[in-house]
């Protein structure tokens, strides 16, 4: 048994902890309750909410989507959620005739409606296409949010963002997928349980 990998296993773990409990602090809950009654909200009123990353998370943007759309922790109707960047043809023929800053950014001016809502997830905060499609959703009455980290970045100059308070990037990623199962979880109740009250 390796002294040296238990302890790096140990440390890991209770670094994430740490930021977890961090997160139970203001305004991070205010920031997250306010993104989950604006996804609510717009779900409602006949939107949908759209989600846009790169690497892990654009996987995590694939994530939440199918937990919208599926189902989270109840049998419901499906709820309108969609990820950008999934159909590779339209991801590879933007990247080649646009460049890959414009990715999302021609993808929510096509499906992108007034009255969605778009989470934009970024560790770093300052991810070029991410920016350029928050600008170009503020600009068609889309209301906006971020998933980042702490660093001060573009995306806080842009959005409400729900600010992950560590600066290191997987610490950040496991915050972000605890942060979008709340919101699914807050969603799916306020959408589809008449008994649940806020």
């Amino acid at each position: 048994m390796s002294s040296k990998l238990d302890a790096l296993i140990g440390t890991r773990i209770r670094e994430s902890i740490e930021v977890k409990q961090q997160l139970l602090q203001s305004p991070h809950i205010e920031t997250l309750r306010d993104i989950s009654l604006a996804v609510a909200q717009s779900l409602e009123n006949g939107g949908k909410v759209l989600f846009a990353g790169n690497g892990g998370s654009f996987a995590d943007a694939f994530h939440l989507a199918g937990e919208f759309v599926s189902r989270f922790t109840m049998e419901r109707e499906p709820l309108s959620s969609v990820a950008l960047g999934g159909n590779n043809s339209i991801l590879t023929a933007i990247g080649n005739d646009y460049g890959y800053e414009d990715v999302f950014l021609r993808e929510i001016k096509a499906l992108g409606r007034p009255g969605d809502v778009f989470i934009g997830i970024s560790t770093s905060g300052n991810s070029p296409n991410i920016v350029a499609c928050i600008e170009a959703a503020r600009d068609l009455d889309i209301t906006c949010f971020g998933m980042t980290g702490s660093k001060p970045c573009r995306m806080h100059e842009l959005c409400d963002c729900l600010k992950v308070p560590s600066p290191c990037t997987p610490r950040i990623q496991e915050s972000h997928i605890l942060a979008g199962h709340i919101l699914c979880e807050i969603v799916e109740h306020l959408r589809c349980d008449p008994e649940f009250e806020i």
